[in-house]
């Protein structure tokens, strides 16, 4: 169930993209007179074709891409051209207006973001608060003066909601110095200087979060309990459902880990455990000695039998319509130009090439993202498009951007660039976008396999 829901999030996600790139292709190619031959999505054969007025409508077997197909004069494929039909080729057409036609492609992904990301900012996101967990001694937030529980309000002067926020902010400011204003456990506020400058020197491997390297994750909470199995011990001696564990044995913990890894410990022995029920508030005591249970690999641990979840503060972000519109505006522009820094990063070698992905981990994530909800798989959507605008915009041939640059220059110029210059750089770009597809499927196998 899991690969299936995995493959059709994928089929979704891919889909949804595809037709709204190709789509902006064929509609600023019908405002300008163009006369459009085939609209496929994917490549290879047809799997369903039908034709609508002058345009082919196809599904193909190869779905990572699609293609529209114009008249054009160059194509020696294309039947004989009526004469009527001359002025509807694409070839005929100003330079600006091919120019208009390659870029809507790219423009439709960045639109399809920003109205994705205006939804989800206008209806409203439960998310964590900003408030982290004591960074590990002498990281750059350990040595900035960050400690457990502060609540990070703004970075470098832009106020941050959530911890995503604040992720995005911190990434943002990576090769610098950013200036954190926080608020203490106690209430205090005080403002923090983050030496980022030399974070992508220590860190560059895709696995590895670079927020989290630098000393900032999200703070949790006590373990909560959220449910029972039948007949468990620790419901037989009094623990309910809501009861935060605040002791074990005397000891605080501050996550479930520490507490489940307390209680396996604990074989054949009696824990007393401190807790608190949200419901009341009133703190008792809990005696009780843990179910002796051996594990698929033959270890002998204790178990209670909880389900244990945990606290962590939580904020509903949202904005109202026009805000929200801005704040969609806003995440693309900033997201687009954080991925044009990272190739740029990349090329320089500053940032690894691990931090390619291909289309195995974008059908992990979109298979990840479904089970979390529906705006959890919005936002992974908004995000998939908005890279792919940017990378269609990508001066390599093959890829809008290169048409882009071509029809620039020609206009510049007063004349298009050779055909056979073209033809050179086409089989340059193939040769590019092969290595790239290759390094990118390289990066996800070793991501994801073990």
């Amino acid at each position: 169930m899991n690969f299936l829901t995995t493959i059709l999030a994928f089929a979704v996600t891919l889909g949804i993209l595809i037709i709204i790139h190709e789509f902006g292709h064929y509609w600023m190619a019908k405002r300008f007179g163009v006369k459009v031959l085939k609209f496929s999505i994917g490549f290879g054969k047809p799997i369903f074709t039908w034709k609508r007025n002058e345009t082919e409508w196809s599904i193909s077997a190869i779905p990572l891409g699609g293609y529209v197909r114009m008249l054009d004069m160059r194509d020696s494929d294309c039947e004989p051209i009526s004469p009527e039909d001359r002025s509807r080729t694409f070839n005929v057409k100003p330079a600006w207006q091919r120019l208009f036609i390659v870029l809507a492609g790219p423009v439709a992904n960045l639109v399809l973001a920003v109205f994705l990301y205006t939804v989800i900012a206008f209806v409203g996101t439960n998310e964590p608060l900003p408030i982290v967990k004591d960074p590990e001694f002498n990281t750059p937030a350990y040595v900035a003066g960050i400690r457990d529980g502060d609540h990070i309000l703004s970075v470098s002067g832009k106020p941050v909601k959530s911890f995503g926020d604040m992720h995005m902010e911190i990434v943002r400011n990576m090769g610098s110095r950013a200036f954190v204003l926080l608020k203490d456990r106690s209430g205090n506020e005080r403002e923090v200087i983050l030496d980022l400058s030399d974070i992508y020197s220590e860190s560059s491997d895709a696995q590895t979060d670079p927020v989290n390297h630098i000393g900032l994750d999200l703070r949790i909470g006590s373990p909560i309990i959220v449910g029972f199995i039948e007949n468990s011990i620790g419901k037989q001696k009094g623990l309910k459902v809501n009861d935060e564990i605040l002791l074990v044995n005397g000891q605080p913990v501050n996550n479930p880990k520490a507490f489940v890894s307390e209680i396996q410990k604990s074989v054949g022995k009696e824990v007393s455990l401190v807790v608190r029920n949200k419901a009341d508030s009133i703190e008792r005591v809990v005696q009780l000695v843990p179910t002796t249970v051996t594990t698929p690999e033959g270890q002998v641990v204790g178990r209670i039998g909880a389900s244990i979840g945990v606290d962590i503060p939580m904020t509903i972000v949202s904005y109202g319509p026009f805000e929200s519109l801005w704040k969609g505006f806003t995440k693309v522009a900033d997201m687009a130009w954080f991925s044009v820094e990272m190739v740029c990063k990349m090329i320089s070698g500053e940032v690894s090439v691990k931090n390619i992905s291909g289309p195995v981990t974008i059908a992990d994530y979109a298979g990840q993202t479904v089970k979390l909800g529906f705006m959890a798989f919005i936002s992974f959507l908004a995000l998939i498009s908005v890279n792919l605008g940017v990378l269609n915009l990508l001066p390599i041939p093959m890829l809008d951007g290169c048409h882009v640059l071509y029809y620039s220059v020609e206009m510049v110029r007063g004349k298009p660039v050779s055909e056979n210059f073209q033809l050179v750089a086409s089989k340059l770009g193939m040769a590019v976008i092969a290595c790239l597809t290759l390094l990118a499927l390289y990066n996800d196998l070793t991501r994801l396999l073990p």
